[in-house]
């Protein structure tokens, strides 16, 4: 009887690593691949963050805006940092325009005036420098339609003295004068200086003296005292005989 060979298969060899992985539960191997998944995922974005570098710092990158350090500061809306407002600070107060001096600004000087105007009265007149004659008589200017001012005396808009200035009331030849206005003029009215430098210098009437020639008063002529103007001109009768009137007329008013 022919005996039948059998053949033996050897038996199926499983690799160790497979043949433990199998043995483990099925729970088991799926949390190790998600481990070695996560664990490759992990890599990647480490690497891409070591090729792309860190963020690049901009202008405004770390920067607190103004109204943010106002608000943590306690300053208004919009303050600078700090609160601080620039040219106010200690070191500004010196350059700040407009501050009060912490002395009284000098008085301008005079000036020469060059004419002379009552509005109230509309007339107005040049005004020419005169001085006293060897007699020690005031000079007035000829015609009567231009006025002199007494030159040794106080200049237009001076901070002291009396402002001279004489005219003559009329004359044969040509009429009225400007000054024969005065006699008439009351407590209040304007009269207007005229400088050489071109200001306008107002004064405002206070009186009016009306005296015999030689009863002139001498404080008209003395240096000093506080700042006025003097308006001079004949008043009073017209003497035929010495052709000259008998008294003058002062008008006085004070700077404003």
């Amino acid at each position: 009887m022919e005996r039948t060979r059998r053949r033996v298969h050897p038996p199926h060899r499983t690799p160790r690593s497979l043949s433990a992985e199998a043995g483990r539960p099925l729970c088991a191997r799926s949390a190790a691949v998600w481990g070695t998944a996560a664990g490759g995922m992990a890599c990647v974005v480490l690497g891409l963050l070591l090729a792309i570098g860190p963020p690049s710092r901009g202008a405004d990158a770390g920067v607190v805006r103004a109204s943010a350090e106002a608000s943590a500061s306690g300053g208004g809306r919009g303050a600078p940092a700090g609160g601080a407002v620039a040219g106010t600070g200690p070191e500004a107060a010196s350059a700040v325009p407009g501050r009060a001096p912490t002395a009284a600004d000098p008085a301008p000087p005079g000036t020469v005036p060059v004419a002379v105007e009552l509005p109230d009265r509309g007339v107005g007149a040049p005004v020419v420098p005169t001085a006293t004659g060897p007699d020690g008589a005031l000079a007035v200017p000829d015609p009567p339609s231009t006025v002199g001012w007494w030159s040794p005396g106080a200049l237009a808009g001076a901070a002291a003295g009396t402002t001279v200035l004489v005219g003559h009331v009329d004359s044969a030849a040509s009429g009225l004068g400007v000054f024969a206005v005065l006699r008439d003029v009351a407590v209040g009215e304007r009269v207007l200086l005229r400088g050489a430098d071109g200001r306008l210098i107002g004064y405002q009437v206070t009186g009016r003296r009306q005296a015999g020639k030689a009863a002139l008063p001498a404080d008209l002529f003395t240096p000093g005292g506080p700042p006025r103007l003097a308006l001079v001109t004949c008043g009073g009768r017209f003497d035929r005989a010495t052709r000259h009137y008998t008294d003058n007329v002062v008008v006085y008013a004070v700077p404003v």
